[in-house]
């Protein structure tokens, strides 16, 4: 585990998928921000890296071109130990290679790195893709952080609701069906009102909830009965997918950052050459991304 840490902030940051485990204040109580389940039934994962897939595979694998490999949920980069380099006090650069195993099921050399750095305001991730091949690579990539619902008793998300902006018209996402999969469709956010959207976890029984306003660029979760919000910056990420376990009246939600889709629902493998949302690097570019989060 590596550990982080300003004036303000402490992030302790696993080896193992690159993978931020814990964030907290200090000087206010030590609240730990990201979620933790000490049970283990619920969902064992914190802040998880998506890469190079987002979301479940049709028959849980793809095509590149005419040739069909496996890929699962999520792709692989959350299960592989990283290297951190260019460590200091206050932030931290992961890297992951391909390896022996990963080439099987994604036959290209890359480089992915992320950066972790404290700021007064809370944490910024920046990362690069890199095409070491020669030839072009297809990925997505997100981030899957978990935030705890501040002292909520039973994952009750009553009072809480998401404001996000801009918006331009009404509140959008991706219909979906079966979950996890897209249905092909946009539909219109039910309960939303012009950029707000009262949290239920009747509104996120039906699964990921990805909004489709390209155009939005922050996200606050808050309550008119606590002090504590969370806002994420998306950044260049185009995308934004809500998530809490269908079901589970969990008390966590996940405000995610997508650079990419999740399949949609189909009877033949999806060729990643030409998937929706894909970004296609050239050999030898390089592609950035980056977002934060602020506590408050």
């Amino acid at each position: 585990m590596i550990t982080i840490e300003n004036n303000k902030y402490r992030a302790s940051i696993n080896r193992i998928g690159a993978e931020v485990q814990s964030f907290q204040n200090k000087y206010i109580d030590d609240y730990e921000y990201i979620w933790n389940d000490p049970t283990g039934k619920i969902w064992h994962r914190h802040f998880p890296i998506l890469f190079p897939a987002i979301g479940r595979s049709n028959h849980n694998e793809y095509k590149l071109n005419n040739q069909t490999y496996p890929m699962m949920q999520h792709g692989f980069a959350r299960d592989y130990s990283w290297t951190d380099i260019n460590r200091s006090s206050d932030q931290v650069t992961f890297v992951l290679h391909e390896n022996e195993q990963t080439l099987k099921i994604y036959p290209f050399k890359f480089t992915l790195a992320v950066t972790y750095q404290l700021t007064d305001q809370g944490l910024k991730i920046s990362s690069k893709v890199t095409n070491n091949d020669e030839k072009p690579l297809p990925f997505a990539l997100g981030f899957h952080p978990a935030f705890n619902v501040f002292q909520q008793p039973n994952g009750n998300f009553d009072n809480y609701e998401m404001t996000v902006e801009p918006v331009k018209g009404k509140l959008q996402k991706f219909g979906t069906g079966p979950i996890p999969f897209r249905n092909g469709k946009i539909e219109n956010l039910k309960g939303s009102q012009d950029n707000h959207l009262p949290l239920t976890h009747e509104l996120l029984d039906d699964g990921l909830v990805l909004l489709a306003n390209t155009e939005i660029q922050k996200a606050t979760m808050k309550s008119a009965n606590h002090p504590r919000y969370i806002t994420v910056d998306c950044g260049n990420f185009p995308y934004l997918n809500l998530w809490s376990p269908e079901h589970q009246k969990a008390p966590f939600i996940c405000i995610e950052p997508f650079a990419g889709l999740p399949d949609q629902a189909s009877d033949q493998a999806t060729d990643w050459y030409h998937k929706e949302g894909n970004t296609i690097l050239k050999p030898q570019e390089t592609k950035e991304f980056y977002f934060q989060i602020e506590f408050n």
